[in-house]
């Protein structure tokens, strides 16, 4: 009875023990599930919040990077230097735009080597939910980062660059590791769970003890994890996540350290953006400050000087527009060579305080600045500079072809000239930009009055850019007369600038800047679609037949885009052949002979005829008139100036005898006089325009001449 009883009471005492058991086992659970699920998710917050600010590190740092790299090109309006360094910024797959507008929100480039919105409001393309800010701003939305960088010269802000950049890769990480990381804790809480009942069957009064063991034995590596995703977002770069564990802890451990050592590449990477300009691997624009303003402390404190050497290639984008950016590129190397040898040469006999490879850095473009410290004598500077000159000079072998640049170099002294990196940086691109001026392939040291000459081109660019946004421009048209009759059978066009303040501004005061810079393709593109406007709205109606001269200069027909845009307005206004007259000066056109022969054709066949302004003034060989689609010779103002009584011209009878025997027209301009008038007639010239005939006026004072002659013919 009593062996019953206690079999009884052993049973109730077991399904007691193994109720509590089981009670126990579910709390733990429970409890346990819980901590997982928490440890879980702080682990995934820590190492996703990590993650998404690394992003934005990384995208703030190319953004400013690539905003100081364009100060100077954006302030001088150059349109080459930006396109190229937005193209090495658009070759990584994850930019998603780019986009420079001004502090008024226009548009100065998209990025794309046509410009197609060059002037229109930058938030009309901008995604939902970016503003065209004039301060920094970084922004995430959804996968992208969206960064806002000002552009400064000087502390003030004239643009800003705006650049979207897409993580997918990172975010895929993420997304895979909290994927690997649930997984992992599925399968930890089926173990926990199996082992468990098998500890309770086999020892059921000691369950709860043994499950508390457990529990705690297979949450350290998790928590080990967690800790150490911790440390890493605070910083230690050092951290290890491997476990010396052969489970599937181990493997995760192993995982979190490749997906480290992703992150790690990355980061060397977006340094290398930062600090190394990756086509020639010399020390970009960043470098360059930090290393100047080192060598400014230096030069402070040991009473010593540093020389700034500015060194631009002359004529390399005929090299790119020629040859293509793959040649051009390949040329920049061999410079940056060339010019590493020559430093390296230098400084075996100079007493350098720094690396050599810290002196030369390329600023972007075919630009190069070199840092000389310590030098004892500015002959020292004249020799090096000297010795650039002719080392650069020599002829470069790219793809077994010889191609020929020069180099013009400004320098600057510290602490002579200046003692702040902006300031000595804009001294020596302006003694540079007067060695240009002063025939290239050669140096200038910076001199004050310098500066005074670039301030007031840089303004005239900047005025010419707000003019076109004002409409701030208009066309004046001098009348073109057929010399044997008077009859007025066409004109010139001839652009004008009323500035707000200022007044009417000479053409001659802004022209020959404009030509000098990116500006001078849609200041020749605005003329050309105007005049176009003019001659359908206007002038055709009332004389079909008119003949509309409008100036493509030379410095446009450089750029590869212009034959397209021209072609484009002849066809969009749909112009009568013949009805628009092109003028080329032969310096332009003789640049280049094959471009310029394809261009000129392509032109001809939309209906356009092809005229060569100021001939004779120009190249003496005439062998390109057999070859090029020339329809008519403008006679340059400078012969006809030299007809008097009793004197005739004979290079005019030379020209329109040429003109002639070629079967061309032949106009002439800068008639003042009577006789000027009769002895061209009698030379045999078939048009003519001049003071005597008109001066240049608006459209409104062309349209009452046509009206008042139909008027005439009528009656």
């Amino acid at each position: 009875m009593k062996h019953s009883l206690a079999k009884r009471y052993g049973a109730i005492l077991a399904g007691m023990t193994a109720f509590v058991g089981c009670c126990v086992l579910l709390v733990n659970l429970y409890y346990l599930d819980r901590y997982a699920s928490e440890s879980i998710s702080s682990g995934q917050q820590q190492l996703t919040s990590a993650m998404e600010k690394q992003m934005m590190r990384d995208a703030d740092v190319i953004a400013t990077t690539l905003a100081k790299g364009l100060d100077f090109a954006v302030y001088n309006n150059d349109f080459s230097a930006i396109q190229e360094q937005l193209e090495d910024l658009k070759a990584e797959n994850h930019i998603l735009y780019t986009y420079i507008y001004d502090t008024d929100g226009t548009l100065i480039h998209d990025g794309t080597v046509e410009m197609s919105t060059f002037g229109e409001p930058a938030s009309r393309y901008l995604p939902e939910g970016i503003t065209a800010t004039n301060h920094s701003e970084i922004k995430k939305i959804g996968q992208y980062v969206h960064v806002a960088a000002p552009i400064t010269v000087g502390g003030t802000t004239f643009a800003i660059l705006r650049i979207g950049i897409t993580y997918n890769a990172a975010e895929n990480d993420i997304l895979s590791f909290r994927s690997n990381l649930a997984s992992q804790a599925t399968l930890l809480r089926n173990n926990i769970v199996i082992t468990s009942l098998s500890v309770i069957a086999m020892f059921l009064g000691a369950a709860a003890f043994i499950v508390f063991l457990l529990s705690q034995h297979l949450l350290s590596p998790i928590r080990q994890l967690v800790e150490r995703c911790r440390l890493y977002t605070m910083g230690e770069a050092h951290t290890q996540f491997r476990l010396d564990r052969d489970d599937e802890f181990g493997l995760l451990g192993d995982a979190l350290e490749e997906m480290k050592g992703a992150i790690g590449q990355s980061q060397k990477q977006v340094e290398r953006l930062a600090y190394l300009d990756p086509l020639t691997h010399l020390p970009n624009r960043r470098m360059f400050n930090e290393e100047l303003q080192r060598l400014i402390t230096w030069a402070e404190e040991s009473e010593e000087q540093v020389a700034i050497l500015f060194i631009d290639l002359d004529h390399f984008k005929q090299v790119n527009d020629v040859a293509g950016h793959d040649v051009g590129d390949k040329l920049l190397k061999q410079a940056a060579k060339r010019l590493e040898n020559l430093l390296a040469s230098a400084a075996s006999r100079m007493d350098m305080p720094v690396a050599e490879n810290l002196l030369l850095s390329r600023l972007g473009g075919d630009e190069f600045v070199m840092m000389l410290p310590g030098y004892k004598h500015t002959a020292v500077l004249s020799d090096i500079a000297g010795r650039i000159e002719r080392v650069l000079d020599e002829s470069f072998m790219i793809d077994g072809n010889h191609f020929n640049v020069s180099a013009s170099v400004g320098i600057t002294l510290y602490p002579e000239h200046g003692t702040h990196i902006t300031d000595l940086l804009k001294q020596a691109d302006i003694a540079m930009y007067a060695a240009k001026q002063s025939g290239r392939k050669r140096y200038r040291f910076y001199e004050a009055e310098m500066n005074n000459k670039v301030v007031s081109k840089m303004l005239i660019q900047q005025g010419v850019r707000e003019a076109l946004a004002r409409n701030d421009l208009f066309l004046c048209y001098q009348p073109i007369y057929d010399l044997k009759n008077n009859e007025l059978i066409g004109a010139e066009t001839l652009i004008r600038w009323k500035h707000p303040e200022k007044g009417m501004i000479p053409p001659s005061n802004f022209i020959p800047v404009v030509e000098k810079t990116d500006l001078i393709v849609p200041l020749t593109i605005w003329v050309l679609e105007h005049a176009c406007k003019d001659l359908v709205k206007h002038i055709l109606p009332r004389r079909p037949r008119f003949k509309l001269s409008v100036n493509i200069s030379g410095a446009a027909m450089k750029d590869t885009s212009i034959r397209k845009e021209i072609n484009q307005i002849i066809n969009r206004y749909a112009l009568p052949s013949r009805c628009l007259h092109l003028e080329i000066t032969e310096t332009s056109m003789m640049e280049n002979i094959k471009y310029c022969t394809d261009t000129l054709n392509e032109w001809k066949n939309s209906g356009a005829d092809i005229w060569i302004d100021d001939f004779g003034t120009g190249y003496s060989s005439l062998s390109y008139l057999h070859t090029l689609p020339i329809d008519g010779l403008k006679i340059d103002r400078s012969f006809v100036s030299d007809i008097h009584p009793n004197n005739t011209n004979q290079v005019i009878e030379t020209i329109i005898a040429l003109a002639n025997s070629l079967g061309l027209e032949t106009i002439s301009e800068g008639i003042e006089t009577p006789h000027q008038q009769q002895q061209l007639d009698a030379m045999g010239c078939d048009f003519g325009q001049g003071y005597l005939f008109a001066r240049p006026d608006r459209i409104q004072n062309l349209i009452h001449q046509l009206d008042t002659e139909l008027q005439y013919e009528e009656q």
